[in-house]
């Protein structure tokens, strides 16, 4: 009994083993594609959350704004319309949350280096005009200090920015965090 059992490990190790081929020659063939494409371009509703401080060094501008920002473009270059094809929305919260403030109050209350005033308010401005909603968590505010005056104008308030996000996604949107 104990041979016949070694054959079938021997057998199931084997079968494995042309599994692993074969898996990995599919993998080296899939990379010769085309990249695959946006398939769905209708009905498209996204929340993207921003809720971290991290930005890119030489420009100050947010990882996850340049997310969000690549993203409506990439649905804009496939001829897709802002709030008829797709919608977005941005959740600014946590450490996110000082992306959405005015050039005074970002020189005056955001620490380290950056540019004078924003740099991310005319990406986010341009992402606005075309239709993107932009809200503010009222919970990391008030744990950074932030007033209402602080903010971009078209900034909305949400009283919590991980509720914000939970309401948005049973109301159908996909949640997603660059």
């Amino acid at each position: 009994m104990s041979k016949k059992m070694g054959l079938v490990a021997l057998a199931v190790a084997a079968s494995l083993s042309l599994q692993g081929v074969a898996w990995a020659e599919a993998a080296v063939n899939e990379n010769t594609l085309p990249p695959l494409q946006i398939v769905n371009k209708t009905g498209i509703k996204v929340v993207v959350q921003v809720n971290d401080a991290a930005v890119i060094p030489m420009n100050g501008i947010s990882k996850q704004v340049m997310g969000a920002k690549m993203l409506h473009d990439q649905y804009a270059s496939l001829g897709m319309k802002s709030g008829k094809d797709y919608e977005i929305v941005m959740v600014f919260r946590a450490a996110g949350s000082q992306f959405l403030l005015n050039d005074d109050a970002y020189d005056e209350k955001v620490k380290g280096q950056h540019p004078k005033g924003n740099p991310n308010r005319a990406m986010i401005e341009a992402m606005q005009k075309d239709g993107v909603k932009m809200y503010e968590c009222a919970v990391a505010m008030k744990m950074q200090g932030y007033e209402n005056t602080d903010l971009l104008p078209f900034a909305r308030i949400v009283a919590s920015g991980m509720g914000a996000i939970v309401d948005l996604e049973k109301s159908g949107y996909l949640e997603v965090t660059p």
